[in-house]
């Protein structure tokens, strides 16, 4: 905080200013006095930007987003004027640093802090959310640790999440370390771009570091692209829920309010106390709240400097436009820091700054001079008291359409493949019987029926595909749901979700279509999970509860569905509190439900009953994904157990060499498992976990399961651009490596193979039908 200067206005419409806070690229950042004592912060625009339309258009919008965000961990706007001669924004002022100056001051925060914080986080974005934005710029200088919560602040460069801009298009905006993979590969940016960053966020507070780094503009943005993120120094239980953050799949990442639960299961206000933060931080706000209560008691006579309190507070930010922003200050002497308004993205000369130069530290350099301030313009809003927003039930019913995330976690494997055996290919990879280039496929294999390949594409397709000649689609049937999972062979159709509630059943012969079933405004059905029997099936989705039907839709909650065809019922499926915040990747199968859940245990439900059948502790966090084969249970993690599919008991269990086991598949009577150290794949007998061999492998996507053929087994590798690899299934050799050479980001190869060794692959828009050698 600095006095006023001979420069500075010393009024902005009804506010009259006392200190300086900051100052940038966009203007100056004032601490200031309204009317009726309420303290808030206000950014004055630089003059030069005033005549620019444009400017003022995307300043407006910029005013209009933040005071449609309310919520209680956000910084609500309490007033603004876009049309004065010097526009303004007024937002509350909360006395507190910044996570990036906190970090840098005191060092990463504890486990339960962060708990707090990404809680608290999450609440704000779903405020974001239920106004339909999206922040686009979640990073540890735009959060703010205050005694009763986080706050996110800067809606600088907001976007409507129906699309529309608020900034100019065609740049690249935010922060590179804290960018999510489609809004730096210019991919159309959703909310669960938002979710990615806060995930870099908690990586930030709780390890000092941020997931992903560059000494370039280019090789950050490949890392957040393509590389796994660093997740050293992340402790348990934070890097399973950072993990399902940082997702490269937007579809696959964990929704806010399912990462709120994780974080804080019985609610975040439950956590939030005077020891919520440590006790360096919690002093420093303590100091900051006190030096703003000594200028709000000072008199000042006009045209004089602020008294100076006892402890006197520098500027929030350094304001420096770029990226390195929030990694300067954590090798620099931090300053602590009061809250002002967002900084924003709005001048063209910033614009064109950020477009031609490489991200890295500006020296600071305030520019511009505030014009005195006029009477208030027509375009005045009234000074509103701050909001406290809908409550979070009330946003969640608002926004119950959000997709249903069901995350895979990111596995680090470091160090070299020490098999001691070779990794190279013993041939040349086979030519693709026929390749199929269409429209964008979803991330889910392909289902087989009668000598043809059902796949599904973007944005809701179902496509049939001749295994003889897949050159040209046999059917076409469009209007079914992006749900990511494959379509589902019973009750004489091909089955699929539709919009709403509907399941939809196409002919798998001809493409057309044999029945639509409503099941009803009161649910709606996300995630096809599977089939129970052949006119059952579960999804997962939301139950719709009304006060009266006056009131409409007051609550949402997401539940897991059985669904009965013949008679349209949808009957709920209970799964436990603690398992809300963990992504379901159920085995679904006749009498049985059966998901890892969140306090790491193997959960088998019956779906008679809905009651718990079993469940099986196993004292270590779980990969995605299970897998059933005669009447046995497979997990992994540190180990591979195989459980009895009655009881729950343990039959036997395996260990890797070294590193932990990341994906499974099962075929005949061998259960196939990935390693990660040294990489490759196991083969074990599914009855007595005996090993029958270990085929080293190049590194490995163990975020995808083995495809097992009944001679041949495949596996992706780590980058898409080098495609899959085949194994023989008897005796443990690499037998080649099919790859396309195409790097097509999260877009990962779906592999599936018919009972007679015949693959189909499928990569981005291409699918390639690949005969058994």
């Amino acid at each position: 905080m600095e006095p006023l200067g001979s420069d500075d206005p010393r009024e902005l419409g009804p506010y009259r200013l006392v200190a300086r806070l900051g100052a940038g690229g966009m203007g100056r950042v004032y601490l200031a006095t309204s009317p009726d004592g309420q303290t808030v912060a206000v950014k004055a625009i630089r003059p030069e930007l005033m005549g620019d339309k444009n400017f003022r258009i995307r300043f407006r919008r910029e005013v209009e987003a933040s005071g449609a965000v309310g919520g209680r961990y956000t910084a609500p706007v309490v007033d603004a004027d876009p049309d004065a001669d010097t526009p303004w924004l007024a937002t509350a002022y909360i006395p507190g640093p910044t996570l990036a100056e906190a970090v840098a001051a005191h060092g990463p925060l504890p486990v339960e802090s962060v708990l707090v914080l990404g809680a608290g986080i999450a609440e704000a974005l779903i405020s974001v959310q239920a106004a339909g934005l999206v922040h686009r710029d979640l990073k540890p200088s735009n959060v703010l640790l205050a005694a009763d919560g986080p706050r996110v602040i800067d809606f600088g460069i907001v976007r409507a999440s129906d699309g529309y801009d608020l900034t100019r298009s065609g740049a690249l905006f935010g922060s590179f370390e804290y960018m999510c993979p489609e809004q730096a590969t210019g991919e159309p940016l959703g909310p669960e771009g938002d979710v990615f960053s806060l995930g870099s966020v908690l990586t930030f507070a709780v390890s000092g570091h941020s997931p992903f780094s560059g000494n370039s503009a280019a090789t950050l943005l490949y890392q957040v692209v393509h590389n796994a993120p660093d997740l050293t120094g992340v402790p348990d239980p934070l890097d399973k829920i950072i993990s399902l953050c940082l997702t490269k799949d937007p579809r696959l990442r964990i929704t806010p309010d399912k990462l709120a639960a994780a974080c804080a299961p019985g609610g975040v206000e439950q956590l939030i106390g005077d020891d919520w933060l440590p006790a360096p931080i919690a002093t420093s706000i303590a100091r900051r709240t006190a030096a703003v209560t000594a200028l709000d008691t000072a008199t000042l006579a006009p045209g004089t400097a602020p008294a100076t309190a006892e402890a006197p507070i520098p500027s929030l930010y350094d304001y420096r436009y770029g990226y390195d922003q929030d990694r300067a200050a954590s090798t620099a002497d931090p300053a602590p820091a009061c809250h002002s308004p967002a900084s924003g993205a709005y001048g063209q000369g910033d614009e064109a700054r950020r477009e031609a130069q490489p991200p890295g530290p500006e020296p600071y350099a305030p520019s511009g001079e505030p014009a005195p301030a006029r009477s208030t313009s027509p375009g005045h809003r009234r000074a509103l008291s701050p909001r406290r927003g809908l409550s979070r039930r009330a946003i969640l019913a608002v926004s119950a359409g959000a997709a249903a995330s069901v995350g895979t976690g990111v596995l680090l494997t470091r160090g070299k493949n020490m098999s001691g055996g070779t990794a190279e290919p013993l041939g040349s990879p086979p030519k693709p019987v026929w390749t199929h280039r269409g429209d964008p496929l979803l991330q889910a294999p392909a289902v087989f029926n009668d000598g043809t390949a059902l796949l599904k594409s973007r944005p809701g397709g179902m496509i049939c595909l001749d295994l003889k000649d897949g050159t040209r689609p046999r059917w076409v049937y469009k209007g079914i749901s992006q749900s990511p999972t494959p379509a589902l062979l019973i009750f004489g159709a091909a089955v699929a979700l539709g919009e709403g509630s509907t399941v939809i059943g196409i002919d798998p012969a001809d493409g057309t279509e044999r029945f639509t079933l409503d099941f009803g405004p009161e649910f709606r059905f996300e995630t096809l999970f599977g089939g129970y029997n052949d006119t059952a099936l579960s999804v997962i989705g939301l139950r719709f509860r009304r006060e009266s039907a006056e009131q409409g839709v007051a609550t949402s909650t997401e539940t897991i569905f059985g669904v009965d065809l013949p008679t349209r019922r949808a009957d709920i499926i209970p799964i436990s509190p603690e398992d809300v915040g963990v992504p379901l990747h159920p085995v679904v199968i006749p009498g049985y439900f059966i998901y890892a859940d969140g306090l790491r245990n193997v959960t088998a439900r019956n779906t008679e009953t809905s009651g718990i059948q079993w469940k099986h502790p196993v004292g270590y966090d779980l990969r995605p994904g299970l897998a059933v084969l005669d009447r046995t249970v497979f997990t992994i993690g540190r180990e591979l157990e195989a459980l009895d599919l009655s009881t729950g008991k343990r039959r036997w269990r395996v260990r890797p060499d070294r590193g932990q086991f990341g994906s499974l598949g099962v075929a005949g009577a061998t259960v196939y498992v990935t390693g990660t150290n040294p990489s490759g794949v196991y083969a074990f007998n599914a009855a007595t976990g005996a090993r029958r061999w270990f085929c080293p492998t190049p590194r490995l996507n163990v975020d995808q399961p083995v495809t097992a053929g009944p001679e041949t087994v495949y596996v992706p590798a780590y980058r898409n651009k080098n495609g899959f690899y085949a194994i023989d299934a008897a005796r443990g050799e690499l037998l080649w490596n099919f790859t396309d050479g195409r790097e097509t980001g999260v877009n990962d190869w779906q592999l599936a193979c018919d009972d007679n060794g015949f693959l189909v692959a499928q990569h981005y828009d291409r699918t390639y039908g690949l005969a058994p050698s």
